[in-house]
C-alpha cells in the first residue's frame, strides 16, 4: 500500500485553475468525509510478450494492439475497468490499482492499493510450425515466457511442448507466420453477482444503453439481466436512477 498526503488547499486550487471554476465551488464538492473510490489498470511494459490476449479478450476495444516493438497499452477513455485484460493475462502484465481519498481536516490522503486477480486457465491444445518457411530469427525465443523455444539463429528451431502454456505469444510475433497454436481459455470468474430489483426499476432504459456488452435488456415488460454476458463492469450499477441494480462481491466458501 502507497499513502499519499496533500493539503486540501493546493489540491482545491489546482482544481479550481484546470477546469475554471471558483475556489470555492470546488470545496463544495469536497465537503464529505471519504472521496470516491477509483480503479486503474496499467500495463507493465516490461514483462508484456505480445501475445494479443488482452486485446482480443476486451469487449469495450480498450486494448491498443500490441506489435514485436511495443506493448499492450490500456486506451483509458474506453476502459470500463471489467478486469477481463488483467484476468487473461498469462504473465501477470496487466494490475489493477485501487485508490481511496479520505479527507481529514486539511489533510487528503490518498491510498493506493493492488487489487488481486485471478487469472483464468490457459491450456496448450496444439502447437505447429512450418518448417520451410520458418526463418530460425529467434523471436519467438525472446518472448516465449517459459522458455520452451530454443532457436540457433539461422541454423536450428526447438520447441519444448511440455514447458509450452499455449499463450500463442510465438505465433502473433512470427514476422514469416510460421507458427499456429490452438489453446484452450479458461472461464473468467468474476467473483460478483448482479441483481436487478423490479420492483425498484422504473423502466427508464438508462441501464440498457449504457452496457457497453448489451447485457441488459427489456423483455415481456422488463428489464432483465444476462448473467453470462454481464461483465460486472459496473456502469449500471453507478448511473441507475433508483438504485435497482446491485452488484456484489461473492464470498468464497
Amino acid at each position: 500500500m502507497i499513502t499519499i498526503k496533500k493539503p486540501v488547499g493546493k489540491i482545491i486550487s489546482s482544481i479550481s485553475e484546470k477546469l475554471g471554476v471558483s475556489y470555492e465551488e470546488v470545496e463544495k464538492k469536497l465537503t464529505g468525509s471519504f472521496l470516491p473510490v477509483e480503479k486503474n489498470l496499467y500495463v507493465e511494459s516490461s514483462k508484456c510478450i505480445r501475445c494479443n490476449l488482452c486485446f482480443e479478450e476486451c469487449p469495450v476495444s480498450a486494448i491498443k494492439k500490441p506489435s514485436v516493438k511495443n506493448p499492450a497499452e490500456i486506451i483509458p477513455e474506453n476502459c470500463v475497468k471489467c478486469e477481463i485484460c488483467a484476468k487473461t493475462c498469462p504473465v501477470s502484465a496487466i494490475n489493477v490499482l485501487e485508490g481511496k481519498a479520505e479527507l481529514k481536516g486539511d489533510t487528503v490522503i490518498y491510498e493506493l492499493n493492488e487489487v488481486p486477480v485471478a487469472h483464468r486457465k490457459i491450456r496448450l491444445k496444439e502447437h505447429c510450425i512450418d518448417m520451410d518457411s520458418c526463418i530460425k530469427c529467434g523471436i519467438c525465443e525472446k518472448f516465449c515466457p517459459t522458455d520452451a523455444i530454443t532457436v540457433e539463429r539461422k541454423n536450428s528451431i526447438d520447441i519444448n511442448l511440455n514447458l509450452c502454456m499455449g499463450c500463442t505469444a510465438c505465433e502473433k510475433v512470427c514476422p514469416k507466420k510460421s507458427i499456429k497454436v490452438e489453446n484452450e481459455m479458461g472461464k473468467i470468474d468474476f467473483k460478483k453477482s448482479i441483481f436487478l430489483d423490479n420492483e425498484k426499476c422504473v423502466d427508464c432504459m438508462v441501464c440498457s444503453e449504457i452496457c457497453p456488452v448489451s447485457a441488459i435488456t427489456y423483455e415481456n415488460g422488463k428489464m432483465v439481466v444476462s448473467k453470462p454476458v454481464c461483465i460486472f463492469c459496473g456502469k449500471c450499477e453507478k448511473n441507475c436512477p433508483v438504485t435497482a441494480i446491485s452488484i456484489e462481491n461473492v464470498m468464497e466458501k
